[in-house]
This record gives C-alpha cells, sequence and structure tokens, in this order.
C-alpha cells in the first residue's frame, strides 16, 4: 500500500534546467525496475500539470505522468505513462507521450522473463503511432548492496507510422504520403547501478535494437547516464543525459536526438 505518511509530510521542490529536443523511440524501463519494493503490494504516483500564458503568443504548456506497480507472489507487474505538450502560438515545440506495461516474472531469480508492450507517439518528429510488444529474458548478472549490473536480451514486433511534419525545411519531399513499417527487431539492453558511500550514485543504461537481417547494421541506439548527489540532509542535487540515434530513420529526420535534465531538490 502507497506509505501515506511520508507522502504527507515529504515536500520535493524541483529548481533546474531542463533542456529537451525530442521524446527518445526507445524508453528505459529498466530504470523503472529500480523502484520497485516487494515489502509493498501497490504502489503508485500520478502528476498532472497544465499552465498558460499569454504575451505576444498564447504560450501553453500541459503534461501528465503514471508510474504504478504492483507486486504479487514473486512476480512484478509495471505501467507507466508520459504525455507533454508545449504549444507557443501555433507551433507545438513538444508534443508526444507512451504509455508502457511490462510484467517480469519469478523478478528476485537472477535470471527470469519479462513481457512489454507499449504506445508511443511523437507528433513533434512526425511520428503518429508506435505500437511495440515482445519478450526478454533478463539476467542479473552481478547484484550487492550497493549497485547491480543486469542484461536483457530479446524480440519484438513494431508498427510505426510516420509523417513528414518534422522533416527540416531544408530537404524536398515528393511524396507526401505517411509511412506505415512493420518489423520483428531484436532487443539488447544492459544497465548499472553503483552508490558510492552515502552521497553519490550514478546509474547508466544502454539499448540497442535492430532487424535481424541485411538491416542489422543500421540498429537505434539510446544511451543514459544519471548521477545524484547528496549535499546535506536535505538538499539533492541529479543530473540526467539521454541520447538517442537511430541510424536508418523512416523519414528523413535528424539521427541523432538528446536531453539534458538538472535539478535541486530540498527535502524535509
Amino acid at each position: 500500500m502507497w506509505n501515506i505518511s511520508k507522502f504527507l509530510f515529504s515536500i520535493v521542490v524541483l529548481i533546474g534546467l531542463n533542456y529537451q529536443v525530442s521524446q527518445a523511440q526507445i524508453l528505459n524501463a529498466d530504470r523503472l525496475g529500480s523502484k520497485v519494493d516487494s515489502s509493498n503490494t501497490f504502489r503508485g504516483v500520478f502528476d498532472f500539470g497544465m499552465s498558460m500564458k499569454k504575451q505576444t503568443d498564447l504560450i501553453i504548456s500541459f503534461n501528465t505522468k503514471l508510474d504504478l506497480s504492483y507486486w504479487f507472489k514473486r512476480n512484478v507487474l509495471m505501467l507507466v505513462g508520459k504525455f507533454n505538450l508545449f504549444r507557443t502560438g501555433s507551433d507545438n515545440l513538444i508534443n508526444g507521450g507512451y504509455g508502457h506495461l511490462r510484467l517480469r516474472i519469478l523478478h528476485d531469480h537472477w535470471i527470469h522473463p519479462e513481457v512489454f508492450a507499449q504506445y508511443q507517439q511523437d507528433g513533434v518528429r512526425g511520428m503518429e503511432t508506435r505500437i511495440l510488444a515482445g519478450a526478454n529474458t533478463r539476467y542479473k548478472v552481478v547484484e550487492y548492496d550497493k549497485g547491480h549490473v543486469h542484461l536483457g536480451f530479446g524480440a519484438m514486433y513494431e508498427y510505426e507510422r510516420w509523417n513528414y511534419t518534422g522533416v527540416p525545411s531544408t530537404i524536398t519531399i515528393i511524396d507526401d504520403t505517411p509511412i506505415g513499417n512493420h518489423y520483428i527487431k531484436l532487443n539488447l539492453y544492459a544497465s548499472y547501478l553503483q552508490n558510492i558511500g552515502k552521497v553519490m550514485d550514478i546509474q547508466t543504461i544502454m539499448y540497442v535494437q535492430s532487424r535481424p537481417d541485411s538491416q542489422i547494421i543500421y540498429p537505434r541506439i539510446s544511451g543514459n547516464i544519471a548521477l545524484g548527489f547528496k549535499i546535506t540532509k536535505h538538499i539533492r542535487i541529479s543530473m540526467r543525459y539521454s541520447m538517442f540515434y537511430d541510424a536508418a530513420p523512416p523519414v528523413p529526420v535528424p539521427n541523432l536526438n538528446f536531453s539534458m535534465i538538472n535539478k535541486i531538490s530540498f527535502i524535509w
């Protein structure tokens, strides 16, 4: 059950810089697993925010976030979702989100299966729809009190539909009919977590997805590194950098995208 007392008496103020170019197409789902706590049968967080401001143009910001986990026997079910919209005038600077469902079976075993399904869209880049479903074998290579190394390997089915709204204006498009692709892809990831003393933690993860045919040399690669520093009992600083590279995007959008987030938290 949710710990209501901690929710009522913990206040976190976030101040910082959030620079995001686009939503990566590979979701860092393994990071979500670090939130799972087998002593709680059910945990959940839901965030909702909206703002509107009128200067020269009308600026609208809208965001939601859902993070649920349910532990039953030796299994864990996770459901996460996120949607962001940032609009100024008639232009969407950010417009996208995802919903991701993942089941890990015999989660406490050193090797266990996981199945997942996901829906995603990124209107600014032109990705109207992305639907996928698949399964992995997940390996706990090393686990100790202050860290772990995990590996995962599997396959998935993916459907994508793209239009050309995210293509740079310098590129001429002759036929702007949206493109729909159906593929089977291999999925490989590795994650590393390390707590250094009581004041610092680092987490890295890398995903590689590619078709098991002649296109295997054109993968999608996603990398993420997060650093956290406990300055005092009530102050924490964290930094996160994410990178996404698609060697052969379905439409001629930029291959490389990244995001940087820095924040300071006051906790009491």
